[in-house]
């Protein structure tokens, strides 16, 4: 294998090579720390282009939360929505946690939409947690008794830790 094909592999496989990373010319200290200062200053809200939020995960390595609901329909998706997704606490607290973009079913027959296939969504409301490939990282839905502040924290389990708890 030549210096060249080695090249070429490690930028496939995002290694650095002599401390370079091949993917932005950065140093892999400085890349991370610039993805972490754009992530933090992400202000969380429901989008509705899974394209657009893989752009801006791979752009600051926060997670994508989907949403799947009916809240025209859907008892649980409508308690979701009063109990969780509307309050301050969620709302402020997902800022610099996650990316949203939302599926809203105006029926129960959500088996057409691509999406929910995809992830195997058979109720509603489903939440799943994906990367910006879109490989799923964990899931949940509407828990009764669950506060705002504790969806938030299991939201940012899967969040990029800062740089000073590494």
């Amino acid at each position: 294998m030549n210096r060249h094909s080695i090249f070429a592999l490690c930028a496939v496989l995002g290694f650095s090579v002599s401390g370079v990373s091949m993917a932005q010319g950065l140093p892999p200290d400085k890349e991370a720390a610039a993805k972490a200062a754009k992530a933090a200053k992400v202000k969380f809200k429901w989008g509705k282009s899974m394209k657009s939020a893989q752009k801006q995960s791979e752009e600051t390595g926060l997670p994508i939360v989907l949403l799947f609901t009916g809240t025209s329909w859907c008892g649980y998706c409508i308690k979701l929505e009063k109990e969780i997704l509307s309050k301050k606490e969620f709302k402020q607290g997902m800022d610099g946690v996650a990316i949203g973009v939302k599926f809203e079913f105006g029926s129960p027959d959500f088996s057409k939409s691509k999406e929910a296939k995809e992830y195997g969504i058979r109720g509603v409301p489903a939440m799943v947690v994906v990367d910006a490939q879109g490989k799923e990282l964990g899931r949940t839905g509407y828990v009764p008794g669950r506060s705002p502040v504790q969806y938030v924290e299991f939201f940012k389990k899967y969040a990029p830790k800062p740089a000073e708890a590494r």
